[in-house]
């Protein structure tokens, strides 16, 4: 790994935050039912969220020495509810993959700042999980 490799990777990582914030401002706007009206609140949050990581992601890949794509990888659309959640959903698994995998890459060639950096969009994008598990009916127990 060096700065060039993890430059390309968080590029991909941006075109992915850019398809997430379209993808949630979507599905809020087509999720229906009165038992969907809450979690229109939260997708939009989610929504403001990926924008902002978004512009952190531009910011690091400046401050590495890249430019920001403005490439926008594919959406996903449904007209089913769950369906759009669970789409959701598993953008977010892949974003919190990512990003655990960005953050080891910037420390092995001790660039500490960056990872953590990354680190503070990993979390959140780990709230986004659960509060989207929680949306589905995910109920994770280790018995």
């Amino acid at each position: 790994m060096n700065k060039k490799e993890l430059i390309i990777n968080l590029n991909l990582d941006l075109t992915k935050e850019y398809a997430a914030m379209i993808q949630y401002i979507q599905h809020a706007s087509m999720l229906h039912g009165p038992e969907y009206v809450e979690v229109i609140d939260k997708i939009l949050e989610h929504a403001k969220d990926e924008h902002e990581h978004a512009v952190i992601l531009t910011d690091l890949i400046q401050y590495l020495g890249g430019i920001p794509t403005v490439e926008v990888y594919p959406r996903q659309t449904s007209l089913d509810n769950r369906e759009m959640l669970y789409q959701d959903l598993t953008y977010e698994y892949d974003a919190l993959n990512s990003y655990n995998q960005r953050i080891a890459q910037s420390e092995q060639i001790g660039l500490y700042d960056v990872g953590q950096k990354i680190r503070n969009i990993a979390l959140e994008e780990e709230n986004h999980i659960i509060d989207l598990e929680k949306a589905l009916g995910i109920l994770k127990v280790d018995p």
